[in-house]
Formats: C-alpha cells, sequence, structure tokens
C-alpha cells in the first residue's frame, strides 16, 4: 500500500469573535489547523495530521510541509512504518531548512503535522486507536521510532526500555480491558480572559453540574481583576474543588514572584507559564522565592532539549506537553520517559483546535507504559470539537477512552469547505 499525495489545508475558524481563547497575550485567537491529508492506493485510508495555530502564521507551517513530502512520497507503508525514526531526523534536520529552526518554530510546529500525520496513517492500517497501536509495539520497535538524540545525557534508551517493560508488567493479559479507562481532566473553557465576570459565573456553575471538579482561568492583565476574578470563581466552586490559573507568559519573574503573593489566598493548585517559556532559571528563581507553589508550562517548549533542562532542574512541576509544539510522538515520548525518571506529573495542555483529542491519546500511553507517578489530569477545552468527526468525549469530568483507528483528528468534510482559508465559503 503505497502514499500517492500529501495534502495541506489552511484551516481557520473564526473565534475571535466570541472571545474563546483569549489570555493577556494572545486576545483575538481565530483557532486554526494546518491540516495535512496523506492519501494513499486505498481511497478509503488517509493519514490525518494537523498542527495548532490561532491565525495568522498557519500559511507558513502549510508551506513549510511542501519540503517534507520527498520522505513519503510513493513509499509502501509498512517501509514508512520501520523508517520512522529516520523519516523524523530528515525531516527535523532538513540540511538547510533547519537553519530557520532548527527544531523550534513554524518548522517544527510543520514537523508535527507532518508526522501526526503519518502516525494516524500507521495506527490506521493496523485498524488500532494511535494509544493501543503504541502499546502493543514491542518494546524495542517503539524505541526505535523515537528519538534520543541531545537527550541521552538524561535518559538512555536502554533506561527508556526498562521503564517501558516494567510498565507493560502490569498491563491485563486482555488488553481491550483498558477501553473502559476514564481519563481525569479539568476544564478551561469557562475562563477565558475576554468573558464577562457574568459569562463566566454561568459556564462555571453549567461545569459544575457536568461533574467538573477542576478549573483553569486566565490571569495576566490587570493584578486587581485578577483577584477579582479569583475571588469570584472560588466562591463559586467552593473549598473542594481544584483552581488553576494561568498568565500566559505575560509577566516577568519579579511581577511573577508578587503576582504570586497576592493569589496566593485562593489556595492555587498551580501557576501556568507565569514568565517567558524558554527561561528555565527565571522558573527555578520563582520557585525559590516561593517554594510552597506549583509551577507548570510546556505548550510553548521547543523541543525535547528544553524540556530536559526544565525537568532536571525541578524548574517545573508539572510538564504540560503539548501534541502539535514539539514533533509528534517520536519527541513526546522520550519527554514523557524523561519526566517519569524523575517522578514529574504529566498534565497535558489541550487548549486549542485538534489537541484534546490528540492528548486522550498520550495520556493513556503514559499510564499504561512510562509513568508510575499517580497523579493523573489532562486539559480539556471543547475548542470547535463540533467539527470533528470523532471528537473527544467527556464524562463526569474525564475522557473516555477513543477506539476508533488513528489519532481522532478527521475534521468534517463539510467544515474543510467552509472554513479553508484560501477556498472556503466563510473566507471568500
Amino acid at each position: 500500500m503505497r502514499v500517492t499525495n500529501v495534502k495541506t489545508q489552511d484551516i481557520r475558524f473564526p473565534t475571535s469573535k466570541d472571545n474563546l481563547g483569549s489570555d493577556a497575550v494572545h486576545v483575538d485567537c481565530d483557532y486554526s489547523a494546518t491540516y495535512v491529508t496523506i492519501e494513499t492506493e486505498d481511497v478509503n485510508l488517509k493519514g490525518i495530521g494537523l498542527t495548532f495555530t490561532i491565525g495568522k502564521g498557519n500559511d507558513l507551517c502549510c508551506k513549510s510541509i511542501e519540503y517534507f513530502k520527498e520522505f513519503i512520497l510513493e513509499k509502501e507503508i509498512e517501509e514508512i512504518e520501520k523508517e520512522l525514526g529516520i523519516i523524523w531526523e530528515k525531516v527535523t534536520n532538513h540540511s538547510q531548512l533547519r537553519w530557520v529552526g532548527p527544531q523550534k518554530g513554524v518548522t517544527h510546529l510543520a514537523a508535527a503535522a507532518f508526522l501526526n500525520g503519518i502516525w494516524d496513517l500507521i495506527s490506521k492500517y493496523h485498524k488500532k486507536p494511535l494509544w493501543r497501536y503504541v502499546i502493543d509495539l514491542e518494546t524495542y520497535e517503539l524505541l526505535d521510532k523515537l528519538s534520543f538524540s541531545y537527550i541521552d545525557d538524561v535518559i538512555t534508551k536502554k533506561e527508556a526500555a526498562e521503564i517501558i517493560d516494567q510498565k507493560k508488567q502490569n498491563l491485563p493479559s486482555n488488553k481491550d480491558e483498558l477501553n473502559s479507562t476514564i481519563f481525569p481532566a479539568y476544564t478551561t473553557a469557562a475562563g477565558w480572559l475576554g468573558y464577562s465576570d457574568d459569562k463566566m459565573k454561568d459556564l462555571i456553575k453549567v461545569n459544575l453540574k457536568k461533574g467538573w471538579t477542576h478549573f483553569k482561568m486566565k490571569v495576566g492583565q490587570d493584578i486587581e481583576r485578577d483577584i477579582h476574578r479569583c475571588k469570584l470563581v472560588r466562591e463559586l466552586i467552593g473549598k473542594e474543588n481544584k483552581l488553576m490559573v494561568d498568565s500566559n507568559q505575560v509577566w516577568s519573574v519579579n511581577q511573577t514572584i508578587d503576582s504570586i503573593s497576592r493569589l496566593k489566598e485562593f489556595d492555587i493548585m498551580f501557576y501556568e507559564e507565569p514568565t517567558s517559556p524558554d527561561d528555565i532559571i527565571g522558573f527555578r528563581k520563582i520557585k525559590d522565592a516561593h517554594p510552597d507553589v506549583k509551577l507548570a508550562t510546556g505548550e510553548m517548549i521547543q523541543n525535547k532539549v528544553i524540556f530536559k533542562q526544565f525537568i532536571e532542574n525541578k524548574s517545573l512541576d508539572y510538564c504540560q506537553i503539548d501534541s502539535c509544539r514539539i514533533a509528534s510522538i517520536n519527541e513526546i515520548l522520550p519527554v514523557l520517559l524523561i519526566a517519569s525518571k524523575f517522578n514529574t506529573p504529566v498534565i497535558p495542555h489541550a487548549g486549542g483546535i485538534g489537541l484534546c483529542e490528540y492528548v486522550q491519546h498520550l495520556n493513556l500511553i503514559n499510564k499504561f507504559i512510562i509513568t508510575n507517578n499517580d497523579l493523573f489530569l489532562s486539559e480539556y477545552a471543547e475548542s470547535c470539537s463540533e467539527h470533528f468527526d470523532n471528537p473527544a468525549i467527556i464524562k463526569d469530568g474525564g475522557y473516555l477512552t477513543p477506539t476508533n483507528p488513528g489519532y481522532s483528528v478527521k475534521i468534517k468534510d463539510s467544515s474543510l469547505r467552509e472554513f479553508d482559508y484560501n477556498e472556503g465559503t466563510y473566507w471568500n
């Protein structure tokens, strides 16, 4: 079964009209997807991948993927599967394109979309959901697909194999039993910064009735308003439920230290992305100033090397992998393995189109064959979920386990026709 074509689309949804996704820095988000379709000789077998952006720049990711197509066109799926680790290196270390990276920014987002599509294609070829395909692989087969470049000073393939093999001993003999797993989640959907107090209160009440116990809200534009909104939310959810805040990198290190002092009274579970996502030392300074608070970051961490440093330096408390920021499963699982080695809890980022659909698989892989940490939690924001053929399903504040083959991000054909930025009916 050969790959015959790779198609890329610039898909944008006008979510800025409703302040969806609004935070202290990103005030006009049009949730977008660099959308990849890998076609094969079988018209019914297609690999779908995407990376998440918020509007302008989505076209740059689409253009980057043009340079990657050559690595899989006209190749057999089984050959691609066998050489997936090699393909990852060719894509992320393209001898010319890496100059505008390397392994960061637009080219790395594009690599994520492209490689996500390959993983989707392979798992569909084997008629398995992505998480099940991964845990069914022999350990050495899985590790050969992953990238340990620049991180083997912290974790080796041998250590990774030991972690995975030990965890696999706990798997049931009938892995179909895992299909009933419900993975705990928290909601961000009620706390966007552009929402009025009344809208936020109404959404909090609705989500409480749905069974949510963990809530995240955006802060960072005005500390007095932050205090007001935190008080409002804490009063609504009570002392027994969890509250997290996210300032989306807007504060300096000193501002963060001061802001945490003023927000402590609201019993915050973690402070997400308080300052520059690259400032490993700055995060450590914040932790030293407030030893009793927890910091979370990861959605803007550029690659596995930065994750390595954050985790080893103990500059974060919660590792927030993003399914599209770094280059797909090949790079994400090594980060999860580092987190496992250092017993760092993983709470994935999922506030964006397709991210909930992706991370539901990553959560299960981490739980079943990687981590020994007993804290399980993941973000959920029903961002444009109505546009997906098989959106993530939530019950009582947790993800139901996906059982359809693939990586779960196929957008409905009707939505593609309407919201393609170049040819769709909405934008034209």
